[in-house]
């Protein structure tokens, strides 16, 4: 069944009244409509805003023409770009970077969603957080050469010289399913934690969580994928959900995880019933368990499986599975999202005939697929 197209914002109508400037290139994806963010867009090359800027400055649309993949084929990369009237407010990269982090979490829990329950599950969607990949190299402030600067170098260089590529570990990807209530929620947040005058404990949580979460959703290595790969990003997983369920005072553990999956409003019923024995710890070398829902048993794999991983325990590698379509590592951002629904209190669509790609119930659904493997 062919998923719902997501709600996204299409500004071929809208009135250039505010300047925008581009703020970074993201190779490993295209679009052909914008993600908007008010202040803050993935717009693509065709896009009025991207076409202005580079009608003034000849250099960028030099640049952006210059991508291809690793066999020269010409790309459309997505571009990064932020209204002038707030580039003040979001001079540090920590703006920047959140937009990016929860436009990418409001796609890999949706999608791989999806391809649990619809098949075909790394061929036509983005499933891995490296397809927001921001390029290190980008125009000056005079837009005339070539500027990067990471942890590891800086350089400068000219735009004739340049050949960009995107990462040949993973395929360009359409910019196209995007989980929509979580987006207008998530932007809502970034708006008030990064334009607002009062910084809110919880929304600095918020986006510490969805950091951690995108280095989580990475693709977990290229042609040499191994154990320890595997169990690492499980144990980003598990600290994400955990960052969401800290309190002020106290302690975040799995308990206090599975607390906040109870505060779920669960579209299906049998997601609420407390019938699964989720796993809460070992005491003197007994495994112990608490009767608790679905998504709680779920994170309880993963949880149990990053003890054991971190703590040097051995570990079964159907634990860590990524090649199974309701593994563990698979499902990971299907729990993740759940999580961002009790600490966002995010309701779900009301069931309906049509309701089939309502991103909660889809999500529903993939982890009601981990029980099916049992």
């Amino acid at each position: 069944m062919k998923p719902s197209t997501p709600r996204l914002t299409d500004v071929r109508d809208q009135l250039l009244d505010v300047g925008w400037v581009p703020a970074a290139i993201l190779p490993n994806i295209s679009s052909e409509r914008a993600v908007e963010g008010d202040v803050i867009a993935f717009a693509c090359r065709d896009d009025p805003r991207v076409v202005e800027f580079g009608i003034r400055h000849p250099k960028f649309k030099d640049l952006t023409s210059r991508f291809t993949d690793a066999f020269h084929v010409p790309t459309e990369p997505v571009i990064l770009i932020v209204r002038e009237d707030v580039v003040g407010k979001l001079a540090v990269l920590d703006p920047l970077a959140s937009f990016r982090d929860l436009v990418a979490l409001s796609t890999i829990p949706y999608t791989r969603a999806l391809a649990t329950v619809y098949g075909n599950r790394a061929i036509h969607r983005i499933c891995y957080s490296n397809s927001f990949w921001l390029y290190p190299w980008m125009l000056d402030k005079d837009n005339e050469h070539l500027t990067a600067s990471t942890p590891a170098f800086h350089g400068m260089h000219i735009v004739d010289e340049f050949h960009g590529q995107a990462t040949p570990e993973l395929p360009i990807m359409e910019l196209g399913e995007i989980d929509g209530p979580l987006l207008e929620i998530l932007l809502r947040r970034w708006k008030r934690y990064y334009l607002g005058r009062r910084k809110y404990p919880e929304d600095r949580a918020l986006f510490r969580s969805l950091n951690m979460a995108a280095q989580a959703a990475q693709l977990p290595a290229g042609i040499d994928v191994t154990l320890y790969d595997l169990g690492r990003l499980i144990a980003l997983w598990v600290s994400a959900c955990e960052i969401l369920a800290h309190q002020s005072a106290g302690h975040a553990g799995v308990k206090e995880v599975y607390d906040l999956l109870h505060r779920i409003r669960f579209v299906n019923h049998g997601m609420k019933l407390r019938k699964y024995k989720a796993f809460v710890g070992r005491r003197n070398g007994i495994t112990r368990t608490e009767r608790r829902n679905l998504a709680c048993w779920v994170y309880g794999q993963l949880y149990h499986a990053r003890c054991d991983f971190l703590h040097g325990n051995p570990v079964r590698r159907d634990r860590l599975n990524f090649t199974g379509e309701t593994g563990p590592f698979w499902v990971a951002p299907c729990v993740y999202r759940l999580a961002l629904t009790g600490f966002l209190m995010l309701p779900p669509m009301k069931p309906s005939p049509k309701s089939y790609t309502d991103p909660q119930s889809i999500i529903e659904r993939a982890l009601r697929r981990t029980r099916k493997r049992k």
